[in-house]
């Protein structure tokens, strides 16, 4: 009987594995073209003569005088004003602090485009941590209408750093906040342009006790010549410039290894495995977007992620 149902195409595992292998990518592949399609042809004229991501960091501060830094410990979702040398940029990000001041705080940044920014976060943390844990989304600039990260965010290479910028500031003075408070240590984490994010952090402020950037890896630069090359496009950005710019390993260099815990989709067309960490990684069988609607994995990677970080 059980032979006669498979021939008459009843589905076994490994085809519905397959299935949904192809539906995966091809979830991703229709996100892919849409994302690429919005990008500026502004932003290919914009790589001569731009400033560097460091220099962009330097240039964004927190504006103290119309930021209420005091409340960032509070539930809810704060404000945030930047001062930048593109003017003010607001910020937001959204607070759950546990009972106990003295429990770690996670820092957790959304991925590019993700609307709204709390999206992922609130389906990661919906439930319960099952032990003490404050936990805050970063929004990072130009996140304000599902338009916005692409007419405004990649209208140039200095706009892309201001993104990375602005969160990065948000993130120090977040985490000062809540250890001034007595918070015992901090991991930053995120998906995708959030894990990027995550690792660009500990790189450059060194302050973190463990990064967990998930469906990610510093090489923008890859991810971009790879969706240009899956619609035969060619980039008018030489592929050596469009590394020198975006590619940000060399900042992941800058971390401890044994702190950076990565994740990978298997199915991911948005960070090929083949193409991205030269290190090993926790995969799970997923595509980037469907990652990012069944986080169960991902829950799970930071919670282990959190009780190694608690005995250090």
């Amino acid at each position: 009987m059980l032979a006669c149902r498979l021939e008459a195409g009843a589905p076994t595992g490994k085809s519905k594995n397959m299935l949904f292998t192809t539906m995966a990518q091809q979830l991703d592949k229709l996100v892919l073209f849409g994302m690429h399609r919005l990008v500026p042809d502004s932003l290919a004229e914009s790589y001569q003569d731009a400033p560097g991501l460091e220099e962009v960091l330097a240039e964004t501060r927190v504006d103290r005088c119309k930021t209420a830094v005091y409340a960032l410990t509070a539930p809810g979702e704060q404000i945030i004003r930047l001062q930048t040398s593109q003017g003010e940029l607001p910020c937001r990000v959204r607070v759950r602090p546990t009972v106990d001041p003295q429990a770690p705080l996670i820092l957790y940044h959304h991925g590019l485009n993700e609307y709204p920014y709390t999206g992922s976060w609130g389906r990661i943390f919906r439930q319960p941590i099952p032990f003490p844990a404050h936990t805050v989304c970063i929004q990072a600039p130009y996140h304000d209408h599902w338009l916005d990260p692409f007419s405004k965010g990649f209208v140039s290479l200095a706009n892309i750093y201001q993104m990375f910028a602005a969160s990065l500031r948000l993130m120090d003075v977040v985490q000062s906040e809540f250890e001034a408070q007595g918070a015992a240590y901090t991991i930053a984490a995120g998906v995708s342009w959030g894990g990027i994010t995550s690792l660009l952090y500990e790189a450059l402020f060194h302050r973190t006790r463990a990064v967990v950037p998930m469906v990610c890896s510093p090489d923008l630069a890859q991810v971009m010549w790879d969706t240009a090359d899956l619609f035969g496009r060619e980039l008018p950005i030489p592929y050596d410039r469009l590394k020198e710019v975006l590619d940000f390993t060399d900042y992941y260099g800058c971390c401890q290894e044994e702190k950076v815990f990565p994740l990978m989709g298997e199915y991911d067309l948005f960070f090929r495995r083949a193409h991205h960490w030269q290190r090993p990684s926790v995969t799970i069988p997923e595509g980037h977007i469907t990652a990012l609607w069944r986080v169960a994995p991902l829950r799970e990677h930071i919670l282990q992620v959190l009780q190694w970080a608690g005995e250090r």
